[in-house]
């Protein structure tokens, strides 16, 4: 269990939402926008039942997938005999931890820069358990050895330096702690040149090529110095035997990381 703890109780709130960064209204307005255009931005009912979404949500095949990948974390999280202090970065509207917060007492920190649908994750996930924050992970005031655990779940892709993310999450968590990285693509060197441009390709299309400049492709090279753990992948031998019967999961990887 860590021993320091994030004190929010200096810092304002809007709507429920601790404010730790100056909030970036550029950013999150082109990402809105995105999310409007794609169909992602769900009521608050649809909120409620993520990952398990209902017939009627466009992205329903997509979210199977990502309820595969939380029910197997939610089952590690199990093994856990302790409350724990769990960060979630890029929590987006909150449905992970709001979700978690239904089966464990742990200390959760919901934190991103997109103010208002941790607006909405905070109305939707009424729990104390739950502190949503709006935070530069590298330009607040964070203490270090903060938290057990460290999730970013369909998140990595938003950060341009891999290594310096993993650098501050280490010191994030305490000795023991855990950063797990899910749903995010990984690349060899070469795969990376063509996912780049499909995702060039793909912002076009819907007319926001700008934000391609904010998706970035990380490759495994970047983890070498860090002491990681894949956890699950497609493409082992017992998952591809699972598909057989299970048929369709998640394309992406689990990682831990150690200290």
């Amino acid at each position: 269990m860590s021993t320091e703890l994030l004190n929010l109780t200096k810092y304002s709130l809007n709507d429920g939402v601790y404010i730790l960064s100056t909030v970036n209204d550029h950013f999150e307005n082109t990402y809105l926008k995105v999310r409007e255009k794609e169909n992602r931005i769900y009521s608050d009912n649809e909120l409620m039942l993520l990952p398990f979404a209902s017939g009627s949500n466009p992205h329903k095949r997509e979210w199977d997938l990502r309820a595969k990948s939380f029910l197997r974390i939610k089952e590690y999280l199990k093994t856990k005999k302790q409350n724990l202090n769990l960060l979630d970065l890029g929590c987006g509207n909150g449905w992970f931890c709001g979700h978690l917060s239904k089966s464990f007492n742990h200390n959760f920190y919901c934190v991103d820069v997109n103010l208002t649908e941790m607006k909405q994750g905070r109305k939707v996930f009424n729990s104390e358990k739950l502190n949503f924050i709006y935070a530069d992970i590298f330009n607040s005031e964070i203490p270090q050895t903060s938290f057990d655990m460290i999730t970013v779940n369909a998140a990595v892709q938003y950060f341009p330096d891999l290594k310096r993310l993993l650098k501050k999450l280490t010191a994030l968590i305490s000795n023991n702690g855990e950063v797990h990285i899910l749903d995010s693509p990984f690349y060899s060197k070469s795969e990376a040149v063509n996912a780049k441009k499909r995702t060039m390709d793909y912002y076009s299309s819907i007319g926001f090529s700008e934000m391609a400049d904010n998706y970035y492709h990380h490759t495994w090279d970047e983890l070498s110095e860090f002491k990681f753990e894949i956890l699950y992948q497609l493409n082992s031998i017992s998952n591809k035997i699972k598909r057989l019967i299970l048929k369709a999961d998640s394309p992406f990887p689990w990682i831990k990381i150690i200290k």
